[in-house]
């Protein structure tokens, strides 16, 4: 009799625990507080940084960690523009440093916004961490010590551009010419590849997401059609995902952070039949110099 009490006063203080973490917004969206933070508290106007992720009905759709930067908001007074929009700015501005929440949109409230009828969805649900609060003066102060510092990293890319046309351009003798015997593997996939550089670093795997520079021309020709290099800017995105071309998706999983490699890929695993006019005519194979920066 007295462990059944004892248990059952830890369960009741368990459920008013639950009850305490449980918290409903001005505009009637329920969250959750899973771990508190004891840091500086959000106030109108301020930059809140955090990673979210959104689950429909608790299966993960997105998460900001694999996109490798966080979100990035300001607390107004009062964002209207969708439901969504307006459920968390009102959450994040009753945050604290180191929180961590769950909110809740139900998708019947979503109707307005175009939500399918057909979706059987019923939950959508934002998991997040707050990992910043900066008022505006320490946000511009930040914004601009990260400019300077991209600003900085792509001049040391831009000026390596004169570098890599030239090693496209010998490369590219060296395939046309028939001679590159096993020095260029032919992948299953239909992909084949020079290994310039191995790389050290871990091998790229589906899912991960990556940044890489890449200086692309014509197999036909040896026309270059697009490069990261003039831009100074690498491009990022989630390998096997499908917002690449099948040909950078798998061919890109061969390889391991650090390496530099020549990729020549057939036009089915490319743009296609139709290619991609004016830029890449149809049918057209093409030739990707490629590295991974570790």
């Amino acid at each position: 009799m007295k462990y059944q009490i004892i248990f059952s006063l830890l369960a009741l203080l368990f459920l008013v625990s639950c009850a305490k973490n449980e918290n409903v917004t001005k505009g009637g969206f329920k969250y959750k507080i899973i771990n508190e933070g004891k840091g500086k508290v959000a106030s109108v106007g301020d930059y809140v940084a955090f990673h979210v992720s959104m689950l429909a009905d608790g299966v993960e759709q997105f998460n900001s960690r694999n996109m490798g930067q966080e979100s990035m908001v300001q607390i107004k007074e009062d964002d209207s523009s969708n439901i969504i929009n307006k459920a968390m700015f009102e959450c994040l501005a009753t945050v604290k440093i180191g929180d961590s929440l769950e909110l809740y949109i139900p998708t019947d409230s979503l109707k307005s916004l175009g939500f399918p009828e057909t979706d059987t969805t019923k939950m959508l649900s934002y998991m997040i961490r707050i990992t910043d609060i900066m008022n505006e003066a320490a946000f511009n102060e930040k914004s601009d010590i990260e400019r300077e510092k991209a600003e900085a990293e792509a001049a040391v890319v831009t000026a390596r551009l004169p570098e890599i046309e030239a090693f496209v351009a010998e490369t590219y003798k060296y395939i046309a010419s028939g001679k590159g015997g096993s020095n260029i593997v032919t992948d299953p996939s239909g992909i084949q590849y020079i290994m310039h550089e191995e790389g050290k670093g871990e091998q790229l795997k589906i899912g991960d997401m990556i940044t890489v520079h890449y200086y692309g021309v014509l197999k036909s020709d040896g026309t270059m059609f697009d490069n990261s290099w003039r831009n100074g800017t690498p491009l990022q995105f989630p390998l096997g995902a499908g917002q690449v071309i099948r040909g950078w998706d798998e061919g890109f999983a061969l390889l391991r952070k650090g390496a530099k490699a020549t990729l020549i890929i057939p036009y089915e695993m490319a743009y296609g039949e139709g290619g991609r006019p004016p830029v890449i005519p149809a049918k057209s194979d093409l030739i990707f110099y490629v590295e991974v920066p570790e």
